[in-house]
């Protein structure tokens, strides 16, 4: 059994104009639901791996998951394909990770995080909001297995859903 958990960046500010998508930071909002999230997600379960995007948001997410996790930001993968990634490129990563890790989670962007979830579970047809969370299990032993439609989705989580958040 493998689990992958898609997570998306929390919410960045778009208060300096002048920088590079790549470099925007998380606003105050941000920053306080992936806190949250990443408490909430620490007390319930536990990972084997994390691999983001490098881009500030998605890192920084990853950062607060980790953390929470009790899991060295140093051994967070960093990955620059999934910046802008293609679900071809999604699946190649994946299916490179190695067969000894059974938990594992991605920080990165819409609109591929959403694709993916889709693609690994075609019964998934909600929207990944920032900071959101979609479990997808998979009856396989290998990542190399992955494929189309081979998930089975078991939780889908985004900060508005709990009443701490609601109003931010």
């Amino acid at each position: 059994m493998k689990t992958l958990f898609i997570n998306r960046h929390a919410k960045s500010s778009w208060k300096d104009y002048s920088l590079k998508d790549f470099d925007r930071p998380l606003n105050k909002r941000g920053k306080l639901n992936a806190a949250f999230m990443a408490e909430m997600f620490a007390s319930e379960y536990s990972i084997d791996l994390i691999i983001s995007s490098p881009a500030k948001r998605a890192r920084k997410t990853a950062e607060y998951f980790a953390t929470a996790q009790g899991i060295s930001t140093e051994s967070i993968q960093f990955n620059e394909i999934i910046y802008g990634a293609s679900i071809s490129e999604m699946m190649t990563l994946l299916q490179d990770i190695p067969s000894s890790i059974n938990k594992v989670m991605i920080f990165g962007h819409n609109p591929t995080f959403n694709d993916l979830a889709e693609y690994l579970d075609h019964n998934f047809m909600d929207h990944l909001v920032t900071c959101a969370r979609v479990q997808i299990e998979f009856d396989i032993d290998n990542w190399k297995l992955l494929s189309k439609n081979l998930g089975r989705t078991i939780a889908h989580h985004y900060p508005r859903m709990y009443p701490e958040m609601e109003n931010l």
